[in-house]
């Protein structure tokens, strides 16, 4: 017989053994999107059972809350609560609470790494140790659900989704990672390379991107002259670009490469 009310559960969350409580929010778990309304009515109870560093099964309260919250569209406590859920915030589950606070947790990450990386910058202009001292800190659990959807992209084979997320993020080791690691390398170079251009507001990261990608063209078991000079000659790196042509030139074969690179770059 279906189940027609949460009411006989929720009741043994008053049971002192912790066992029972466990069980009961096992349940309320596997149930929660069709009985969140009644749920709701005990979350205060719920939440203290997070909140108990002697319970053991604090993370499934806390998913249970998170979800209560995200039916309640109290988004910002539901990430909160999501945060503290460890293992059972899967991001691999696909379905809409874990899509919209996946999302929201970028989004929140977004806010703070740019916010850090423009605090980071002003520090450099002013040449003061104490701005550069000044960041902003990230939680961990919000960089632990982020690293976990890169992962999550990498095991799939969703490169440009990865380095997607990875400019928005201002992550350059996830951006690097996902081109070298995509089998397709000069496709996904020519495709950041075009993201950086249409996507990255702050001119300051656009560099930091473009001097990574000159990194990697030159690190390729056969450098990409013409498009790591283009990327140098979009960074004003005028002296970088003849240095690369005089190295060209005093190779045995690398004339015919730096007039190739001379002309593309006129």
């Amino acid at each position: 017989m279906a189940l027609t009310s949460a009411s006989g559960i929720l009741s043994l969350l008053d049971e002192s053994e912790s066992d029972i409580k466990s069980h009961a929010l096992t349940l309320l778990n596997q149930s929660v999107d069709k009985f969140w309304p009644e749920i709701s009515d005990h979350i205060t109870k719920i939440e203290a059972l997070h909140e108990d560093a002697k319970f053991s099964s604090r993370e499934l309260a806390a998913v249970l809350a998170s979800k209560v919250h995200f039916h309640l569209d109290s988004l910002d406590d539901a990430l909160k609560y999501a945060l503290g859920a460890g293992k059972y915030f899967d991001v691999a589950t696909k379905s809409e609470y874990v899509d919209t606070l996946i999302s929201k947790c970028i989004d929140e990450y977004i806010r703070l790494k740019v916010k850090a990386h423009d605090e980071r910058k002003k520090g450099e202009s002013k040449e003061s140790k104490e701005d550069m001292k000044d960041d902003v800190p990230v939680d961990p659990r919000l960089v632990n659900v982020v690293e976990r959807m890169f992962e999550r992209c990498f095991d799939h084979g969703q490169w440009k989704q990865a380095l997607g997320i990875a400019l928005e993020t201002r992550r350059l080791d996830m951006l690097e990672k996902a081109i070298l690691q995509s089998g397709q390398i000069k496709e996904m170079l020519a495709y950041c390379y075009e993201q950086a251009q249409k996507t990255v507001v702050s001119r300051t990261f656009r560099e930091e991107v473009l001097r990574k990608l000159v990194q990697i063209y030159s690190g390729l078991d056969v450098p990409d002259y013409i498009n790591m000079c283009q990327c140098l000659l979009f960074l004003d790196d005028s002296n970088a670009v003849a240095q690369t042509l005089d190295n060209l030139l005093k190779t045995a074969d690398g004339s015919l490469m730096a007039y190739q690179v001379a002309f593309s770059s006129m």
